[in-house]
């Protein structure tokens, strides 16, 4: 789907069975979902990208009798590369899957850490949000590239991850979900809930998407005209 714009990236970190880990020490917050927003007291400067490869498989032409035949569809295989100015650096090392020493220092974990993925980005039509969800990966970081300031410039690096999706048992075992706010029936704390089961991020009565604190701070209205017009969030 042709996309305006990144408007935020969400994630957890995942049990084995796909559920959230709703717990600041052992995930990633009380409510389950992180948000990579642009607040820097949360330690976040906001993404850059999120470029999305393999959503689907490569055809295979099946040849017979000189002709073809049949097509095999194998199944897709998606990975997201990450561009983010700066992910809140303690929440960056969760999501490598890597634990704290008593020392303070970081290392790698002997078994993988799962995670789940939400993209939003709006529609260029309407502006009305667009998800693009993965519910179970691993996030994985292989470079790093520490370079000197000069007397006339600042040499900044951003954090660099991909995130490697796959089955996910609330996707009827696919490896990715999309949604668009004006679709019919659609309901964003059932979506949050199919991606991050049992997270408390978007409830009922509470819409974390809507928190003016991930925008810096600034009470920035980031509701759909359909969501102003229905009264959430007041």
């Amino acid at each position: 789907m042709a996309n305006i714009g990144l408007k935020m990236l969400y994630v957890a970190l995942k049990n084995e069975d796909g559920t959230t880990i709703v717990d600041a020490t052992r995930g990633l917050s009380e409510t389950g979902v992180y948000a990579i927003d642009t607040n820097k007291s949360h330690m976040n400067l906001g993404a850059q990208t999120a470029n999305i490869s393999a959503l689907s498989g490569t055809p295979t032409k099946i040849n017979g009798n000189n002709e073809v035949v049949d097509i095999s569809n194998p199944p897709s295989s998606p990975t997201v590369a990450i561009t983010a100015n700066l992910i809140n650096p303690e929440v960056k090392q969760k999501l490598l899957g890597r634990q704290q020493l008593s020392s303070g220092i970081w290392v790698d974990s002997d078994k993988p850490t799962y995670a789940g993925l939400m993209i939003v980005s709006q529609s260029p039509a309407t502006l009305e949000d667009v998800y693009y969800s993965f519910g179970m990966g691993v996030f994985t970081e292989t470079t790093q590239n520490v370079q000197t300031n000069t007397d006339t410039a600042e040499t900044r690096e951003s954090d660099t991850l991909t995130f490697t999706s796959m089955g996910f048992s609330y996707f009827n075992g696919k490896n990715y979900g999309f949604a668009r706010a004006g679709q019919t029936s659609f309901d964003k704390q059932k979506l949050f809930d199919t991606v991050f089961p049992g997270q408390t991020f978007v409830t009922a009565s509470k819409d974390g998407t809507l928190d003016p604190s991930l925008h810096g701070g600034q009470a920035v209205d980031v509701r759909t005209d359909g969501e102003k017009d229905a009264g959430v969030g007041k």
